[in-house]
């Protein structure tokens, strides 16, 4: 393994802080780090509820320095925060503050005999969590890197948790990752002692150790280093990448965080914790709602809704529902949870668990759908019954309309000798399946329109259905007649002429009268089809595959068909 070098001078930017000084620690607390599935209270800094006093904690911006890993978040500092931001120009960078700093006895435990802690920057606050689980990204530097490595003066942090688990203990979750062992359940503290740059044999029983595959060396060599190496970002010599603070916890139960950075035995060589912002937080374990925007519903009709509460640990979760809308629940439509409970005005609240649960809606026989009525309900779910901040919400939108019933035209085509081509029109809906009944003579009876070799009069029917389900048939008859000198004259279809044939991108129809004009591959699949007003007499063909078409025109006195090559 090898650390990880910083390329000089490939950083264009340095980072940029802004220190706290006179900011409420709970709000400080609340607009950086609390994100989801938490809750917050009792904040304090250095152990006080009052203003931020000290220019021990701020903010910082990444400004592009990607070395960090994070874009923003909360900077805690053994001395003045100002001293982070980038080049590194020197390598024992120190400015103590003169007053605001504190002296944290919770970190004594973790130093050697004879050692104190001094110049400490501290967060403390309550939390309850949504799930078993929390974390918080975080990055530690220091100008104590490489000099103090492996020896018994350096800077000391620590993210301490205290809490059921399920005894009242604490524990330091800043640990260096995969090192929580059956020896040794703790883990290995993230330090300078323990994820550096030494060249040399660890020495477990001192607490030595390398982890260098999560340090980022910002200095030039062990034996050149006081000078800095001029690199852009941070002025610490060296750091961690960002690596994340994870706790196992009791779902809603109390615990409390410590986050604590400090000096040991003197004011030098300054060191810095960064915090990702909004980074401390729960995995979401709210109502998941498997739905699309504001479906549809038809009168005949209902939609099931799916329910999967997020999180194995939970033994329910209590939904409440608000109904808005114009659709009126128990006038307009009913809603049944899957344990055949019904929801109404009266009735707001069920249970979910881990299993898979859905809310049923339908709208009711007597609902007035003349126009179209719109379901929206608010789901609320609190998975902490102590703790309504953490709440989750969810909005459930629906429109409820009249059933879109698949209506046919009934249908009368007249030939001449010989019927070559059928269709049907839908009045009403889309249709996706056929079926001609009988099949003799059609050439494709699972179709909408086909070719055909049907001599005399015959009588179809055609059954009809929709990808809702729909269905409907309509009587198609087939008017055979015998062709005769009067009607050879008298039939409109001499009076059409389709041209070019062959034909290129547009196609020209001479006609009067021109009704629908449709086209059929050879595969008797219609491919264009148009309703019209006399306005058909150009076509625009230069999307068609080159092919042999069939192309049917009808007009208000018959209908005329024509093979036309497309080329």
């Amino acid at each position: 393994m090898c650390a990880v070098l910083v390329p000089w001078m490939t950083e264009a930017q340095n980072i940029s802080v802004q220190a706290a000084t006179g900011q409420s620690p709970a709000t400080f607390v609340s607009e950086q780090l609390q994100g989801s599935g938490v809750y917050i209270w009792n904040v304090k800094y250095n152990n006080s509820t009052s203003n931020i006093n000290a220019p021990m904690i701020g903010t910082f911006q990444s400004n592009g320095y990607q070395m960090l890993q994070m874009d923003s978040g909360v900077v805690m500092t053994t001395g003045n925060v100002s001293v982070a931001p980038g080049p590194n120009n020197y390598g024992m960078t120190s400015e103590s503050v003169s007053s605001g700093y504190y002296e944290d006895t919770q970190l004594n435990q973790y130093l050697a005999s004879g050692q104190a802690v001094t110049y400490c920057s501290t967060l403390d606050f309550d939390f309850v969590s949504i799930s078993p689980f929390v974390t918080l990204n975080y990055c530690f530097g220091s100008e104590e890197y490489p000099n103090y490595v492996w020896t018994s003066f350096n800077d000391i942090f620590a993210f301490l948790v205290t809490g059921p688990y399920p005894s009242t203990t604490m524990k330091n979750i800043a640990i260096v990752p995969h090192t929580v062992t059956t020896a040794n359940p703790n883990g290995i503290a993230v330090a300078i002692n323990t994820v550096n740059g030494k060249t040399g044999t660890e020495n477990p029983s001192a607490g030595w150790y390398h982890y260098n595959e999560f340090f980022v060396q910002n200095y030039i060599s062990e034996s050149n280093w006081q000078s800095g190496n001029g690199a852009q970002g941070v002025q610490y010599n060296g750091f961690t990448q960002k690596l994340s603070a994870n706790a196992t916890l009791v779902p809603c139960a109390q615990y409390h965080m410590h986050i604590s950075i400090c000096n040991v035995n003197d004011g030098a060589y300054d060191s810095g914790v960064f915090l990702e912002k909004k980074s401390f937080n729960s995995p979401s374990a709210d109502v998941d709602l498997s739905h699309r925007y504001a479906d549809t519903i038809e009168r005949s009709q209902s939609a099931q809704l799916p329910l999967t509460l997020a999180g194995t640990d939970y033994n329910y979760g209590k939904v409440t529902v608000t109904y808005s809308g114009d659709a009126v629940i128990g006038e307009d439509y009913t809603i049944v949870t899957d344990s055949n409970r019904t929801l109404d005005m009266e009735h707001r609240i069920f249970y979910v668990d881990n299993l898979a649960h859905w809310l049923r809606f339908k709208p009711t026989a007597t609902a007035d759908l003349h126009s179209p009525k719109h379901i929206e309900l608010f789901l609320s779910t609190s998975l902490c019954e102590d703790h309504p901040e953490l709440k989750t919400y969810d909005t459930i939108r629906y429109i409820l309309v009249e059933d879109d019933i698949l209506r046919m035209y009934d249908t009368t085509i007249v030939a001449y000798d010989t019927c070559h081509e059928v269709g049907v029109e839908a009045r009403i809906g889309t249709p996706t399946t056929f079926l001609w009944i009988p099949e003799d003579g059609i050439d494709f009876p699972h179709q909408q329109y086909s070719t055909a070799t049907i001599t005399e009069s015959s009588q179809y029917r055609v059954a009809v259905a929709d990808a809702k389900g729909h269905v409907d048939t309509a009587d198609v008859t087939i008017e055979v007649r015998p062709r005769n000198a009067i009607e050879q004259l008298t039939e409109p279809a001499y009076d059409i002429q389709v041209y070019p044939n062959p034909a290129d991108d547009e196609l020209n129809i001479a006609a009067d009268g021109i009704t629908v004009v449709e086209v059929f591959n050879a595969a008797g699949v219609c491919v264009f089809s148009r309703r019209c007003n006399d306005d058909c007499r150009t076509l625009n063909i230069s999307p068609l595959p080159a092919g042999m078409y069939t192309v049917r025109i009808t007009t208000n006195l018959g209908t005329k068909t024509e093979k036309v090559l497309v080329r």
